[in-house]
């Protein structure tokens, strides 16, 4: 039987058992993960949260698929005009490599589009090089266009040292 990648929902705040109980089962699964950084009384404290809140891919049989069903924190599957929708494995792979590079991620919703591709300017891979045509950099972010989804991921660009002084930092010593 032929595996395809579905999409899950799940119980509100059960993504992360979801996986959990999905690997245990030997179930291919993807939950993708935001790293949230926030600083709280001048310490960094950095946090994972589902990126899609009550959604959990999963790469299965139909066979598997009813095993899924039978998860007590499952809905059901997402179903588009009658069948379940199914994802490519680049269009995963796209989301996966977004959320390893980036954190604070935002979701902004968008026009649904079965047949279309993820898109836009430029993608960011791990490597730190730009190839592809999959995320767009605009405005000091990374935005990448999920329109199977409905979904845009928006990461802002993270400052490295020398961005301090191009917004106006310069008189600012370090240490001091």
């Amino acid at each position: 039987m032929d595996k395809k990648w579905y999409l899950v929902c799940t119980k509100p705040q059960r993504e992360k058992k979801l996986a959990a109980t999905l690997s245990k089962k030997k179930i291919e699964n993807f939950c993708p993960l935001n790293r949230i950084e926030k600083t709280e009384r001048s310490k960094m404290r950095i946090s994972f949260e589902p990126l899609f809140s009550s959604y959990v891919f999963v790469f299965a049989t139909e066979t598997e698929m009813n095993t899924i069903r039978n998860i007590d924190c499952v809905i059901n599957f997402v179903y588009w005009l009658g069948s379940p929708v199914m994802f490519k494995e680049d269009e995963i792979e796209t989301i996966r490599s977004f959320t390893t590079q980036f954190s604070n991620i935002s979701l902004s919703k968008t026009r649904v589009e079965l047949t279309g591709r993820i898109e836009a300017v430029r993608e960011y891979h791990r490597n730190n090089t730009i190839q592809s045509d999959t995320v767009a950099v605009i405005k000091d972010c990374y935005k990448l266009l999920l329109p199977s989804m409905g979904y845009t991921l928006i990461a802002e660009k993270e400052r490295s040292t020398n961005d301090v002084f191009n917004y106006g930092f310069e008189g600012i010593k370090m240490g001091s």
